[in-house]
């Protein structure tokens, strides 16, 4: 299937809020919005689309490490709601990641393994969370990491 990669685009805000509700079910609409209301906060969010436009997986990433820490991108939401082809949703979704990564000048990838129950918890966890929970790998991986959320039936 024609799967397209990209950032979010206000276009498909309230696309995207039926999986990130799914997700995260502490995340009204207005604090979504909010999150995603400039064109910089969208850059955060990947998304995939089928050929017909439907948001089939997001992501979202942020940089940690600073001074004597070294550069991290996290990545809190990993999503692929497609029942057929989800493990493309899934590389197309990493392989963006990566190439932020490498953008980033960071050395490795931090995959969440259970999404925060609310946006305070997440934005918490990114200034004072632990590094090294749930699943690291190097830029320099190829493939997405065999990932223990499996796709969720909408």
């Amino acid at each position: 299937m024609g799967y397209r990669i990209g950032t979010l685009n206000p276009r498909d805000v309230l696309r995207a809020y039926a999986l990130i509700e799914r997700a995260m079910p502490g995340l009204d609409l207005e604090q979504w919005i909010a999150l995603t209301a400039t064109t910089l906060l969208c850059r955060c969010w990947f998304v995939v689309k089928d050929g017909e436009g439907y948001i089939r997986g997001i992501t979202h990433v942020a940089v940690r490490g600073e001074g004597d820490l070294p550069r991290q991108v996290e990545v809190p939401l990993f999503i692929s709601v497609s029942l057929v082809d989800n493990r493309e949703v899934l590389s197309r979704l990493f392989s963006e990641i990566r190439t932020f990564a490498i953008t980033e000048k960071c050395q490795t990838i931090h995959i969440w393994t259970a999404a925060p129950p609310d946006w305070s918890v997440l934005t918490a966890f990114l200034e004072h969370g632990p590094w090294d929970h749930g699943l690291i790998c190097g830029v320099d991986s190829v493939e997405p990491p065999d990932y223990p959320i499996l796709p969720v039936k909408m």
